[in-house]
C-alpha cells in the first residue's frame, strides 16, 4: 500500500484494468466496494481522460507494481506526482468484518487493539451526497450516475424522485 495512513477523504478515483469486459466489470465492482465501505463518491476509470487533482485519493484494484493497463498506470504516476494518496487492494488476509458487522475488503482500519474497524465507526465516512448529513440515523444506499457511484439517504433519494419525477437515479 503506497499511502499508509487515511484522511477524510470524499471524492476518489478508482483504477485497474479495462482491457477485458471482465476487468471492466471487476473494476466497477470494486469501485461500488469503495464507495459503501469508504463513504466517499467513487469514480471508475474507464480511460485516462480525468484531471486526477479534481481527486482527493486513488484506489488500485490490485497493487500499483502488477498493474499493466496503460491508461491506469497515467492516472498513478499523475496522481503520484501531484502527492495525492494511493491505495493499493487489500490482500485477502487483511480482510474481515467491522464489530459492526459490515465487511471490510478495500482498506480494513484497525482501532489501537489491532481490530478491524469500518470507516463509519472510525469516524471517516462523509455521509450523504446529497445533503451532507451522516448516515447515523439512516441506512445510505449508493446511487449511480454514470460511472460514479454515490452514498445517499433513502429519503434523499425519495425527496429527489417527488421533486424530478422523471429523472433517473439508479440505486445499486
Amino acid at each position: 500500500m503506497l499511502a499508509c495512513h487515511t484522511p477524510f477523504h470524499t471524492n476518489v478515483l478508482v483504477v485497474g484494468p479495462t482491457r477485458t469486459a471482465d476487468d471492466r466489470a471487476f473494476l466497477k465492482g470494486y469501485a461500488v466496494d469503495v464507495a459503501e465501505q469508504t463513504g466517499t463518491v467513487t469514480t471508475f476509470a474507464l480511460h485516462n481522460d480525468y484531471r486526477v487533482t479534481d481527486f482527493d485519493a486513488l484506489y488500485v484494484v490490485g497493487t500499483v507494481t502488477t498493474l499493466r493497463n496503460a491508461n491506469g498506470l497515467v492516472l498513478v504516476a499523475e496522481a503520484l506526482a501531484a502527492g495525492m494518496p494511493v491505495y493499493d487492494s487489500a490482500s485477502p488476509q487483511e480482510a474481515g468484518h467491522c464489530v459492526c458487522g459490515l465487511a471490510q475488503s478495500v482498506q480494513p482500519l484497525r482501532d489501537e487493539r489491532g481490530d478491524i474497524q469500518c470507516f463509519e465507526c472510525s469516524g471517516l465516512t462523509m455521509g450523504c451526497a446529497h445533503c451532507g448529513e451522516w448516515a447515523d440515523a439512516e441506512e445510505l444506499e449508493i446511487v449511480k450516475r454514470g460511472s460514479t457511484f454515490s452514498p445517499v439517504h433513502s429519503t434523499c433519494i425519495a425527496e429527489a424522485r417527488r421533486e424530478h419525477p422523471r429523472s433517473k437515479i439508479v440505486t445499486v
